[in-house]
């Protein structure tokens, strides 16, 4: 695991140095680049920065006509949650597996439901398909939590779930896709908090790499590598010393997405621990973010 990041500036001042090149006359804009595909091909998480849209000065998603516009950082995704007010609460969506899983019919949008006259037997309904309960524990679930009847009547009145299921044989579930740039969901309107993962960067956009000499090495040498390709394509460059950049870039990068991908500490380790050493599993974590998979896992014995 690594945990400090660095600025780019770093391995290009190493380039300049070990190649003696001498400055104003060389490719920094190019070297910036080639250091950001380096970072991905290397593909450890680490080199990453976590962020969450609704903190530390993140706004959040809102949806609009069933889509939203991902931020302009954003490399991939983590999870995402859903509410229906800004404040939340806020509720895990799934990736969306079916053909008719986002969007609604032309035929329903037209169709107005009226929340106080809506029965309840059909927010129970709802209730068991979301959260997998039998009819009593979703009842109660639904008289226990006011912020869930006010979500689930929500999205039947939006006509996001409900009708649109016996119409097109879709899910319950609060669903998104992402393509070309937005999130697209099966909910009209509504906030997300998402957690994903951005290219950091300095104050003056450079990127930061993470301050370990396994990327450092492998970024210079992908660097390296890009330099010498036009020479060596042209023959002006033996193959022996353009293979020797090849091989020591292949080496490195194995090497550094090594070293982030090992946890370090004993407390990592006894998070990876309590993952593994489960007597019962716990299938449904995606419910409560994953927060407590890392947690020990406590059975009471019934019967004593």
């Amino acid at each position: 695991m690594i945990y400090k990041l660095t600025s780019v500036k770093r391995v290009i001042a190493k380039v300049f140095t070990d190649l003696d090149l001498k400055e104003g006359d060389h490719r920094v804009a190019d070297m910036i680049e080639w250091a950001g595909e380096a970072l991905e091909k290397i593909g450890g998480f680490p080199s990453f920065q976590n962020k969450v849209t609704g903190k530390d000065g993140q706004p959040l998603l809102v949806i609009s006509n069933y889509q939203a516009k991902l931020p302009c950082d954003f490399y991939s995704m983590i999870q995402v949650g859903y509410s229906t007010i800004e404040n939340g609460p806020f509720y895990p969506m799934r990736y969306a597996t079916g053909s008719f899983d986002y969007g609604v019919s032309n035929e329903e949008l037209n169709q107005p439901v009226d929340i106080d006259t809506m029965a309840d037997s059909d927010l129970v309904n709802v209730v068991m398909d979301l959260y997998t309960l039998n009819y009593k524990d979703a009842l109660d679930k639904i008289n226990n939590q006011p912020n869930i009847r006010t979500l689930v009547s929500q999205m039947l009145a939006d006509k996001t779930i409900g009708n649109r299921y016996a119409y097109a044989n879709t899910t319950f579930d609060i669903t998104y896709l992402i393509k070309n740039g937005y999130i697209k969901t099966n909910v009209r309107e509504g906030y997300l908090m998402m957690a994903y993962q951005a290219v950091p960067t300095d104050s003056e956009g450079y990127p930061l790499i993470p301050d370990d000499q396994s990327y450092l090495e492998a970024i210079y040498w992908y660097i390296n590598m890009k330099l010498m390709y036009p020479e060596w394509r042209q023959g002006r460059i033996r193959d022996t010393i353009y293979y020797d950049a090849r091989r020591s870039w292949n080496f490195y990068c194995k090497q550094a997405y090594g070293n982030a991908m090992m946890p370090n500490g004993t407390e990592q380790m006894e998070a990876i621990k309590n993952v593994w050493l489960r007597l019962v599993p716990e299938i449904n974590e995606q419910d409560t973010f994953f927060s407590t998979l890392g947690q020990s896992q406590i059975i009471y014995n019934q019967n004593e």
